[in-house]
């Protein structure tokens, strides 16, 4: 079936009288909907009218036709110049619209807003004019505080907020010139003027160790503290395990069960155990903390945890889901400590096959807390680097081996693709300021892990998924058409092809075979960062769809309760479907708040992400502040109309002006990704190799500014 055909069929079926809201599962099965592709076409359908509001979700989540006046919603980023773009809710329409200063009427970065379109069709930039801000981004905005006589402002911390809030002295609670603040906005304007607000808590002065990464957390609402009605429940939770409990469970106490973790890991929800069976097979046992055992629904823990959705990692601390006493201590899988556990033992064949599996609530005692170091060392035959896992060496050899049949046997021959790029590591003195970033290797350890709770998560996935119950899934559509043209058109000009077909979807194998392609050649990290962006984000629903990069039927998330919401309740719910518990009061409350639970959790996900990368940037620019003159070899990794950015090999990335290229005018060439000099002919292309030198590092804007060297 082909999209305009079922955009049709949609339509024609909202228009009918007699039609009656119906939800994503029974819109599918009404239609028809069998094959996985079909149904994702049809979430793209869906989700593309709810955009255009031509369709729009009742509380129970059935779609509901709506009036036909055309409108975009998206999200409003700002501009340090006054002007702003919006980003669309979903990636149908090709580009943001552009939205003069003149025509914002009081919105600002991060709102969520409703645009008409002023400019006409075929013109080479969409404009438009906010019409209605639906959601304020920014409920609090951090900054720093400058004091007048009688009042003062708050300059945000964040220079997409063009206008500074201004601070009326009764609400200035006595901050002085340089404090960082939380500022609340009491009074927004829509005629120009600045937001009026009110300071909520003093954070301390800018310059103090860590108040900088501190004011990112606060900017993005992320709570530091935990409620008095959750310290308390979690005082009153004990790791004692009464023998009630240990009698419902499977003993894995004298099992070789371990756990492989990063040097400065703190909590463990993951361990694993390996044999040989007689007849070749491997048995795999992937064991992973209960936490729902002590996170009852409902309860202050869960309430909090749900609103949280993730632990937040950052350079220089964690900001848990859980309380530390469960996260660190009563969940967590330390060795030498019985420990309740769900675990996941699957028989893998020689074609990394999972032929047999049982899943059951179990209780355990780790042997050993390994480090992947350690484990990389030992497997490498560096016997003095790890002595003390020579009693483990046999499952561990036995471990890599299986890991090496689920990558090429199970994964890559599906056509699962690999997205494996260096990640930089920021190491802090004392004060917090880096002093430097490398790149943290990546280890056999790492992957050894990662396939194991790869294959535990489809094991998982597809079992529920022939459960008569909706669950949480972590689906990853096919890429966007549009991006994927224009991806194919860029490769293209430089010699490469994605598949054989440009009109067809790409197989994973055909992603496969260009990166292959590009292995070792100038373009490579280049086309390999493109790539990434050329595919959708993986989310969080309540049906399945599969994940495209993985190439995989069936995907969840069930092996780090402790640090994500979406596997404590796939945990909860699979639990009850195990033991026959899932009665209709679960299956009526499953109905009616997964889709709005899986939509929570991908939004804090990407919250995570987002603090993530400010506080990178904030650090790595930092660090560049003491380097400013030096001379550093990059790649050019990003060409735009105003200058281009060059990544140097620790991932720090830098911006090239055009306006301080003095020895010509350059002329920007978007399809080829390049300037060139209109009288001497140089060329600055995408993926070129390049020496630089620091010019500026601003920390206030995060931005770093380099020079070419001739």
């Amino acid at each position: 079936m082909k999209t305009k055909e079922l955009k049709r069929i949609v339509k024609r079926l909202m228009n009918d009288k007699k039609y009656k809201n119906m939800t994503f599962d029974q819109l599918s099965d009404f239609i028809g909907l069998s094959k996985k592709k079909d149904r994702q076409m049809l979430s793209h359908v869906l989700k593309e009218l709810e955009i255009k509001a031509r369709v729009a979700k009742d509380q129970n989540g059935g779609y509901q036709k709506t009036d036909d006046s055309p409108k975009i919603v998206g999200v409003l980023r700002g501009n340090q110049r006054g002007f702003g773009f919006v980003i669309p809710d979903y990636t149908i329409f090709s580009e943001d619209v552009f939205i003069p200063e003149k025509y914002l009427h009081g919105a600002l970065d991060m709102d969520t807003v409703w645009v008409r379109l002023t400019s006409k069709p075929g013109e080479k930039r969409p404009e438009g004019e906010v019409v209605e801000i639906i959601d304020r981004g920014h409920k609090k905005i951090i900054g720093r505080y400058e004091k007048g006589k009688g009042f003062g402002f708050v300059v945000p911390d964040n220079d997409r907020l063009c206008k500074d809030i201004f601070i009326p002295e009764r609400h200035g609670k006595k901050a002085v010139n340089g404090d960082k603040v939380v500022t609340q906005i009491v009074s927004w304007s829509d005629k120009g003027k600045n937001p009026e607000g009110e300071i909520l808590e003093i954070l301390g002065n800018e310059d103090e160790p860590g108040i900088d990464i501190l004011s990112v957390l606060k900017e993005y609402d992320i709570p530091m503290d935990f409620a008095h009605e959750v310290e308390r429940e979690t005082n009153q939770l004990s790791d004692r395990i009464s023998p009630e409990e240990l009698a419902k469970r499977k003993d894995l106490r004298d099992e070789q069960i371990f756990t492989i973790d990063g040097d400065d890991a703190k909590d463990y929800d993951d361990a694993v155990s390996i044999h040989k069976k007689k007849n070749g097979n491997f048995g795999l046992g992937v064991h992973i903390a209960d936490v729902s055992h002590y996170v009852r629904q409902g309860s202050e823990i869960d309430v909090s945890a749900l609103d949280r959705g993730t632990s937040v990692y950052v350079v220089d601390r964690v900001v848990p889901m859980l309380p530390f006493k469960l996260s660190n201590d009563v969940c967590s899988l330390v060795p030498n400590k019985d420990r309740l556990t769900f675990s996941c033992e699957m028989e893998i064949d020689k074609n990394g096959q999972v032929v047999d599996y049982d899943i059951f609530k179990s209780v355990i005692c780790s042997k050993a807390r390994m480090t992947y170091k350690k484990v990389d060392a030992l497997l490498e035959d560096r016997i003095d680097k790890a002595a003390d896992l020579k009693p483990f060496r046999t499952d561990l050899v036995l471990m890599e081996e299986l890991h090496e049949i689920l990558r090429v046997k199970r994964r890559l021959n599906r056509g699962a693709i690999n997205f494996d790029f260096p990640e930089a590591k920021i190491l802090l003195d004392q004060q917090g300021f880096p002093e430097d970033i490398v790149i943290d290797e990546r280890l056999i350890s790492h992957r050894i892990i990662e396939e194991f709770m790869l294959i535990c998560n489809e094991t998982i996935a597809e079992h529920v998924s022939k459960l008569d119950a909706p669950f949480i899934f972590r689906n990853h559509p096919e890429p966007h058409p549009e991006k994927l043209a224009a991806f194919r058109t860029f490769i293209n000009r430089y010699g490469f092809k994605l598949g054989k077909n440009d009109d067809l979807v790409p197989s994973g194998h055909d992603f496969q075979q260009l990166v292959a392609d590009i292995a070792g050649k100038n373009e490579e990290r280049v086309i390999t960062l493109l790539m990434l962006r050329t595919m959708q984000q993986a989310v969080y629903e309540g049906h399945n769809l599969g994940h495209y990069a993985l190439g995989a039927s069936f995907y969840t998330h069930f092996t780090s309760p402790i640090r994500r919401y979406p596997d404590l309740f796939v945990h909860r719910y699979l639990a009850k479907a195990i033991t026959g518990k899932v009665n209709k009061k679960s299956l009526d409350y499953l109905e009616t708040n997964i889709e709005a639970v899986a939509k929570h959790a991908s939004e804090t996900e990407r919250r995570a992400e987002n603090i993530e990368r400010e506080i990178t940037k904030l650090k790595m620019t930092e660090y560049m502040t003491r380097h400013i003159g030096e001379e550093f070899t990059g790649r050019i990794s990003g060409v735009t109309s105003f200058g281009f950015f060059v990544e140097l090999p620790n991932t720090i990335e830098g911006l090239v002006r055009l306006q301080d290229l003095k020895d010509d005018f350059y002329n920007y060439d978007p399809d080829l990704h390049q300037h060139i000099g209109e009288h001497r002919g140089k060329i600055f292309r995408l993926g070129q190799e390049i020496r630089i030198k620091v010019a500026k590092a601003d920390v206030s804007s995060k931005q770093i500014d380099f020079e070419p060297i001739e």
